[in-house]
């Protein structure tokens, strides 16, 4: 994966706290021309080529890029098995922890991390 590890901690954190908050991450009112939350718009941004969404999804990023330019990430995630889109931020988290396992982080600092950086975000 060629994220930085800074872009992997903001990641990390967001859907930390977009997972333990229950409607943090809903749709933005009122807006018709972005129908998706700020979390999904965040993640965009810094999986711009799609890849590591594709690789949690089980497909290849050319395969999640055109299929979502035509349905939602929620509607892609329900089609691939994922009960609900909570279910894929799980997964996601999961993902993102292993992923700075791999770069020498630790469990306790990852945890402590989302502890400290989540209380500044309440």
């Amino acid at each position: 994966m060629r994220i930085s590890t800074s872009t992997l901690t903001s990641l990390l954190l967001v859907t930390a706290v977009a997972a333990a908050v229950p409607g943090i991450s809903r749709r933005l009112p009122g807006s018709k021309h972005r129908p998706e939350s700020q979390f999904d718009r965040l993640l965009q941004h810094h999986d711009r080529k799609g890849d590591l969404r594709a690789e949690i999804l089980g497909m290849d990023s050319d395969t999640f890029k055109s299929l979502h330019k035509h349905l939602t990430l929620e509607e892609i995630a329900h089609k691939r098995g994922f009960r609900n889109i909570r279910a894929f931020r799980l997964a996601l988290f999961g993902k993102l922890k292993g992923e700075l396992r791999q770069r020498g982080w630790s469990s306790n600092r990852i945890d402590r991390y989302v502890a400290v950086r989540s209380s500044r975000l309440n």
